[in-house]
């Protein structure tokens, strides 16, 4: 029985392996990504701005085995660690170029991913009891790990964890004397849609 069991197991494996390999060839393609995200922010920054929630939408085009190039924009609104304001608001728009490279062309496909550019950065604040509106434009870069699933010849899923950092604002009176630096670790669940396919 026990022999049998294992002849069933190894049989199974292999088929299983097999089909992954057989599909190889059509999981690295130039890909639309829909990406929800949520950021727990740190430092300074996090000590008011407490977690932020989004949405990316992105166009990867691969080349080489193994490398996807990337371009990403989106929606990320953060909240206030002390909400008894609801007037005051900090919401993003990034603006970002980068890359992945996947460590395999299988079915289970585990990445190293780097995205940098630009935050515009939609700030309303009161300070000092005035009420004061700006839009700023900060560098960001980005860094992480995740994985894409080929759930059918068109459709993956993608997890992601990043680390986070832009430059942001240098005011004392909110930030004490260190300034904020915008960083975080970002954690991202998403679809993409394969085009070539």
């Amino acid at each position: 029985m026990k022999n049998a069991f294992l002849i069933i197991f190894v049989f199974t494996s292999l088929s299983f392996n097999s089909s992954l390999y057989a599909q190889s060839e059509n999981n690295l393609d130039d890909i639309i990504l829909i990406e929800g995200n949520y950021l727990r922010n740190l430092g300074s920054f996090g000590e008011v701005w407490s977690q932020a929630a989004g949405v990316y939408a992105g166009y990867g085009m691969f080349f080489e085995d193994h490398n996807l190039l990337m371009f990403r924009s989106g929606y990320m609104r953060h909240e206030l660690r002390d909400e008894e304001d609801d007037n005051e608001s900090l919401t993003v728009i990034p603006l970002q170029l980068g890359g992945r490279y996947y460590f395999a062309n299988t079915g289970i496909m585990p990445f190293f991913q780097f995205m940098n550019g630009f935050n515009i950065i939609f700030e309303n604040m009161t300070l000092s009891g005035e009420s004061s509106d700006r839009t700023l434009v900060r560098y960001f870069w980005q860094v992480g790990i995740g994985g894409t699933l080929s759930l059918s010849e068109n459709i993956n899923i993608d997890l992601g964890i990043n680390y986070n950092a832009a430059f942001y604002e240098n005011n004392k009176e909110l930030y004490e004397d260190s300034g904020a630096m915008m960083t975080g670790f970002e954690y991202t669940i998403g679809f993409g849609w394969k085009l070539n396919n």
